[in-house]
C-alpha cells in the first residue's frame, strides 16, 4: 500500500544543536512518526484489500503490518514548505527562499503534500515555472 502521512507541526525537519558534520556543518534532525490516521488508514487499506480478493475468488487472506519506519519506500517531500509567511514556511510563492532569494527549491522540499503518483512532472513544472520569473526579475533588474 502507499498512503500519505497528512502535514502536522510534529513532523518536521530542523538542524541540529549537537551533531555537526566534519566542516562543522549542524545535521539534519528528522521528526517523523506515524499517528492515529496513519493507523487507520492502513486498517482501511487492509479492510478494502480483503474484500477485493474475497470477490476475486482467493482464500486464506492474511494481512501483516510490517512497521516499516516512514521514509523507506516513497517519494518524501516536505522540509523546505512554500509559503506567504517567512516565519511559517522558507520559500516564497515563487520557491525562492524568503532569506535568499538567489536561491530556488524546486524539488519535492517545497510540497508538502502531493499525489500518489511519481512527482517528476510536478517537479520539472515548479522548475521551469522559478527559471521563467529569474529570467523575468532580471530582466526586470535590467
Amino acid at each position: 500500500m502507499m498512503g500519505e502521512t497528512v502535514p502536522k507541526q510534529t513532523n518536521f525537519v530542523a538542524l541540529g544543536k549537537v551533531q555537526t558534520d566534519a566542516w562543522g556543518i549542524p545535521q539534519l534532525r528528522i521528526s517523523i512518526e506515524h499517528d492515529d490516521n496513519d493507523e487507520k488508514m492502513i486498517q482501511d487499506f487492509f479492510g478494502q484489500f480483503t474484500e477485493m480478493y474475497r470477490k476475486a475468488g482467493f482464500t486464506d487472506i492474511q494481512t501483516r503490518d510490517s512497521k516499516q519506519a516512514p521514509g523507506l519506500d516513497i517519494h518524501e517531500m516536505g522540509g523546505v514548505r512554500m509559503g506567504n509567511d517567512p516565519t511559517t514556511s522558507l520559500l516564497n510563492k515563487w520557491n525562492q527562499l524568503h532569506a535568499c532569494p538567489n536561491v530556488y527549491v524546486t524539488d519535492g522540499a517545497c510540497m508538502t503534500s502531493f499525489s500518489t503518483q511519481n512527482p517528476s512532472l510536478t517537479f520539472m513544472a515548479l522548475t521551469a515555472r522559478a527559471a521563467n520569473h529569474a529570467v523575468e526579475e532580471l530582466k526586470r533588474e535590467g
